[in-house]
């Protein structure tokens, strides 16, 4: 994410700024689903894991930030970067299995018309 002397580049910038944009439209959207009430009907709550699924995976590319000086005290973040691989793979996971279900759930739906409601939490 940065360049060999330790300095940040306009590519950095970029990136964060993309971050922080996928934050902030998944906060709006979960926000909108909430207080719009659309999270009782079950394409909506599909949706509502979606989001919070991608809202998980941009905090987790985001904290990646953290080490932008990691050239200068490599020491000082070597647990820190084991806590953030852990949770960027934990939140790449969750938006795999939330894509899956979502698409499981209606698959069946529309192919068998079962009513997949008692699968629900």
């Amino acid at each position: 994410m940065n360049s060999t002397d330790g300095s940040t580049t306009s590519n950095d910038f970029i990136y964060s700024a993309t971050n922080v944009a996928s934050v902030l439209a998944c906060l709006v959207a979960a926000i909108l689903v909430f207080c719009l009430q659309l999270h009782k009907k079950v394409v909506y709550r599909l949706a509502l894991y979606q989001v919070l699924s991608s809202l998980a995976l941009a905090l987790a590319e985001l904290s990646q930030l953290i080490f932008l000086n990691y050239s200068r005290n490599p020491k000082l973040y070597d647990e820190i970067c084991v806590a953030i691989g852990w949770f960027d793979m934990f939140s790449l996971w969750m938006k795999l299995l939330f894509t899956l279900w979502a698409t499981f759930h209606l698959f069946c739906f529309a192919v068998f018309h079962w009513n997949l409601k008692r699968l629900e939490v």
